[in-house]
């Protein structure tokens, strides 16, 4: 297991950078001629298909027990998307943006149910597997700065590594037997439980997109802040499988609702609420897996789709600001997830 999401983990890290890098550090300058708007269309195409294409391809992965191989496949159709920024052109550009994006959506949900069916309802490998993207997306936004010329090379380089780490998943010792694709079949408080996770997720991200703070100009308090976000949903499944789901929850949203009115001008409120804020990441994803036990690609699908859903009012304008409106997003997130997990709890005992 510790194998299995240890490579998983450094994958996810290679597979975000690698994506970021090829969007905003080779297809941005690409459309330069075409204006700003084309740039920023290409980074919302990215950003919006790289999660909500996860819905489809988790519900598709729940009947094969193909995770490395469809991993595999994903590594490809980045490495093309990368190759496809040196033809010219505005199309061959949004061709690049859409490859890496379908790359980055299967690999997430290649790795995600592979993870998922050995996690046996525990929240930490999930955590794990999930939190180093984070980094990647993070230094993905500095590749160019990082390696000049050298990125695409880089780039391809690292895909072959977490090539030739995940073929090693194919072990037949790693083996899965076949997964059987099943229909869910959710009770009315399961569904209740499961759209209230999935709002839990949409208010996650809406809250994560807006969450800006003066001070993360600096370089190293903005490396601090991510480095908070990797901890935070690393930690938060550990801690979870500690001392509960609810009591997680409560410890995560509600200690940093008040770190978050501070945030705005003392950069250790805001990292630490940072941290906590993101406890609640692989608490809501292996709660929805435990919901749909026999479909863990739709689970994670759902979560990710969710993903995009709450990521979606900030690419039309919608940034309301202030440690305030954070503060309040995290007790309503709180609450959606309380009452989630309730009814969660009171399904499995019907």
């Amino acid at each position: 297991m510790d194998r299995l999401v240890g490579t998983y983990a450094f994958c996810h890290l290679a597979v975000d950078f690698a994506c970021v890098s090829t969007v905003l550090c080779m297809v941005v300058p690409m459309l330069g001629d075409a204006g700003p708007l084309a740039a920023a269309l290409a980074i919302v195409i990215y950003d919006m298909f790289a999660f909500a294409l996860q819905l489809p391809i988790g519900a598709a992965l729940d009947g094969h027990a193909s995770g490395p191989r469809a991993a595999l496949f994903s590594y490809i159709l980045i490495a093309l998307g990368i190759i496809g920024t040196y033809l010219p052109g505005s199309f061959a550009a949004f061709v690049a943006v859409m490859l890496v994006a379908l790359g980055n959506a299967l690999f997430h949900c290649a790795g995600g149910v592979d993870v998922l069916a050995i996690s046996h309802g525990k929240a930490a490998p999930s955590g794990l597997f999930i939190s180093t993207g984070a980094l990647g997306v993070f230094f993905g936004a500095h590749a160019l700065s990082l390696f000049g010329g050298l990125l695409s090379g880089v780039l391809l380089a690292l895909l072959l590594v977490s090539a030739l780490q995940t073929a090693d998943l194919i072990h037949p010792e790693a083996h899965e037997e076949k997964r059987i694709l099943t229909r869910p079949k959710l009770s009315k408080a399961a569904a209740a439980a499961a759209a209230l996770l999935a709002l839990t997720v949409a208010l996650r991200s809406f809250t994560g997109m807006i969450m800006a703070f003066p001070w993360k100009g600096e370089f190293a308090l903005a490396l601090v802040a991510i480095c908070a976000v990797v901890a935070g949903k690393a930690a938060g499944g550990i801690i979870a499988d500690t001392i509960g789901l609810g009591r997680a929850s409560i410890i995560s949203l509600g200690i940093s609702a008040p770190l978050f009115l501070l945030a705005h001008d003392l950069p250790a409120a805001g990292i630490i609420a940072t941290l906590l804020f993101n406890f609640t990441m692989p608490i809501t994803l292996i709660s929805l897996a435990e919901l749909l036990s026999r479909n863990h690609g739709l689970a994670f699908g759902i979560a990710s789709f969710s993903l995009a859903i709450g990521a979606f009012p900030t690419f039309v304008g919608i940034r309301p600001a202030g440690g305030a409106v954070l503060a309040a997003l995290s007790l309503v997130s709180l609450a959606c997830l309380l009452a989630g997990l309730a009814l969660a709890r009171s399904s499995s005992h019907a």
